[in-house]
């Protein structure tokens, strides 16, 4: 038995809902479900009943609700007792576009570090191409992306800020002197675009 699948279990019994517990635990249901099942199989128990959309706690699910909620009360009393900086260390994996790296992350990174002094941060160029499998398999922690959109279903995305893309030119292309560019008049002309965002 694990404190992450009690921290799950927990969660579907407060809110009676796989869809609503996988949202606040920023998991897949699937994993939810999963890891609901491997401590009804552990415990050789049922701990909710299904009827139809509802699921209700069953009487084994009641009563490991209340040794849960101990549970959980107790791993929060630890971590208060040991989160002070000089236990947190460790390192985050983090992939970034360089553009967004130069121009962002200096003032973030500093602030994190005075924060966080033991943690060894490792940055490396982002490509969305194996995005999903590198953050669920846990090779990186975190990444950011410049794009328009991103579906992920089992990833927590979160659009933090919108950049205007600008079109820069020299002074002799034939482009610099209109006022308004659409897509159609790029057509033909050679284009400079960082390869990962």
């Amino acid at each position: 038995m694990e404190i992450r699948q009690l921290k799950t279990f927990v969660a579907v019994a407060d809110l009676l809902s796989f869809t609503k517990a996988s949202k606040k635990l920023y998991m897949a249901q699937s994993s939810v479900s999963a890891q609901v099942k491997a401590l009804e199989e552990e415990l050789d128990l049922k701990l909710f009943d299904r009827i139809g959309r509802r699921v209700l706690l069953t009487d084994a699910g009641r009563k490991l609700y209340a040794y849960a909620r101990r549970m959980e009360e107790m791993t929060c009393e630890i971590q208060s007792e040991f989160s002070s900086d000089r236990y947190v260390q460790g390192a985050l994996t983090v992939r970034a576009p360089e553009t967004l790296a130069s121009v962002y992350l200096p003032t973030v990174i500093e602030r994190f570090h005075e924060d966080h002094p033991k943690v060894k941060l490792e940055f490396i160029n982002c490509s969305d191409e194996q995005l999903r499998e590198e953050l669920n398999s846990g090779r990186i922690d975190l990444a950011f992306l410049l794009t328009d959109s991103i579906h992920f279903r089992e990833v927590n995305i979160k659009r933090l800020k919108t950049e205007k893309l600008v079109l820069v030119s020299g002074p002799a292309h034939p482009l610099s002197k209109k006022p308004d560019i659409a897509l159609t008049n790029l057509r033909g002309h050679t284009l400079l675009l960082p390869k990962t965002d």
